[in-house]
């Protein structure tokens, strides 16, 4: 019986191969980064009791129990009143934290009060999961296909 030869490949098929491999696992990866659906949307929070107000001009006020006030402009523009570490939770060891960094009260500020919300969406994971389940049902399809291939060249065809 004849040993099976796996057929065989040229070298410009493999490279045009990996090539197409790679500009799909890069756009998998750059296009979600691209048109923002990459991680969770940041929205506006201080510590304590918080009220959200919303300015005649647009500007979106935030403040808390301890007196500490962020504006936010309709052009993006954050200014604060009454800024303080202790407004922030902030205690001396998390200050220092921030100095090491170089970072001063109002870029840390900055960085602080605009937090991740970790919404969940369930249609998002039906979406998933009925993408991978199609996935794994085309792989699954695709490989019995070429295993049936495999054993008719090896074997011959069944009787």
């Amino acid at each position: 019986m004849a040993r099976y030869q796996p057929p065989i490949q040229s070298g410009a098929g493999q490279a045009f191969d990996a090539i197409i491999l790679m500009a799909l696992v890069f756009l998998a990866l750059w296009i979600p980064v691209t048109f923002l659906h990459a991680g969770a949307e940041k929205g506006d929070w201080l510590p304590g009791v918080v009220t959200t107000e919303t300015a005649t001009d647009g500007t979106t006020v935030v403040s808390n129990d301890k007196g500490l006030i962020k504006r936010t402009a309709p052009d993006g523009t954050i200014t604060y009143e009454n800024l303080t570490w202790e407004a922030l939770d902030q205690n001396p060891v998390m200050q220092g934290q921030w100095a090491k960094l170089g970072i001063d009260l109002e870029t840390a500020a900055n960085s602080i009060t605009l937090r991740y919300d970790y919404s969940f969406n369930w249609l998002g994971v039906l979406g998933t999961l009925v993408a991978v389940a199609a996935y794994f049902g085309f792989l699954i399809t695709q490989s019995d296909k070429e295993f049936r291939q495999v054993i008719a060249e090896k074997f011959g065809e069944r009787r």
